[in-house]
C-alpha cells in the first residue's frame, strides 16, 4: 500500500475525516445553529435552499450545504438544522438524485415539517427519460446536444452508457427521476398541488435547463 512520511495513505485519508467530524460535531453544528436561531428571531420569510453548494444566498435566499463558503454549514443527513413550521419556502437543484430512495422520503419529511403551513417546496432534478429514450431508440441526439459533461462518469463507449452516466455518474446518483415519479413521490410524502413547473430564471440554472425537470408543491398541514 502507498505510504507518505512513513504512513499508509488509507490511514491518513482515516485520521483527515475523523478530524473533519469532530469539527463539524463541536464546531460547524453549534455555529449553524446560533446562525439559525438569528434569522428565526429577526426574519419572517425565510427561504432556504438546501443541497446550494458553494455559493451564499441571493435575493433574500439562504443557502446549505456541507461547506463553509455557503450561508450554513450542515449534514442533511441530520436533517434540516430549523424549527417546526419556520420556514416559508424551500429549493433544491440536482441535489435529490444524490440520495437513495430511503433518504429522499426522510428529507421530505424534514422539508414538510420546517415550512410553513402553504409553505413553497420547489425542485430541480435531472431528467433521466431523454437518457433511457435514447439508449432505446438508438438515438444519441440528445446525447450530443450536451454541451459539457461532468467527465469523471464519462464512459461513452456503447449506447448503453448513456443510461450509465444519468444512473450512476460515477457512483455520485443513487436514484433515476423523470416527470412522473418526481410527481408522485412529492405528492406521497404529503405535499398537496403537485405539478410540474417551468424554468425559473431567478432559481434555476440555466446551464442544467436541457437535462432537468421542475416540480413545486405545497405543504399540507
Amino acid at each position: 500500500m502507498a505510504k507518505k512520511y512513513g504512513i499508509e495513505v488509507e490511514t491518513i485519508m482515516m485520521i483527515k475525516s475523523f478530524i473533519k467530524k469532530i469539527k463539524y460535531l463541536l464546531y460547524h453544528k453549534w455555529a449553524t445553529k446560533l446562525k439559525v436561531l438569528a434569522l428565526t428571531s429577526k426574519q419572517n420569510e425565510i427561504k432556504l435552499e438546501i443541497g446550494a453548494g458553494t455559493f451564499k444566498g441571493k435575493n433574500g435566499w439562504t443557502t446549505l450545504d456541507i461547506n463553509t463558503t455557503c450561508d450554513l454549514y450542515w449534514d442533511l443527513r441530520d436533517g434540516i438544522p430549523f424549527p417546526d413550521n419556520s420556514v416559508s419556502k424551500i429549493y433544491s437543484s440536482h441535489l435529490f438524485e444524490h440520495i437513495p430512495y430511503n433518504g429522499i422520503v426522510r428529507l421530505l419529511s424534514e422539508c414538510k415539517r420546517v415550512l410553513k403551513k402553504d409553505g413553497v417546496f420547489s425542485i430541480c432534478v435531472p431528467n433521466s427519460r431523454p437518457y433511457i429514450m435514447g439508449y432505446a431508440n438508438k438515438d444519441d441526439t440528445f446525447w450530443k446536444s450536451i454541451s459539457s459533461f461532468y467527465t469523471p462518469a464519462l464512459t461513452h463507449n456503447t449506447p448503453i452508457d448513456m443510461i450509465n452516466y444519468v444512473a450512476y455518474m460515477n457512483e455520485e446518483h443513487k436514484y433515476l427521476f423523470d416527470e412522473e415519479n418526481l410527481v408522485a413521490i412529492i405528492k406521497d410524502n404529503g405535499f398537496k398541488n403537485v405539478k410540474l413547473r417551468p424554468f425559473d430564471s431567478e432559481l434555476d440554472l440555466k446551464e442544467r435547463d436541457l437535462e432537468s425537470i421542475y416540480a413545486i408543491g405545497i405543504v399540507d398541514k
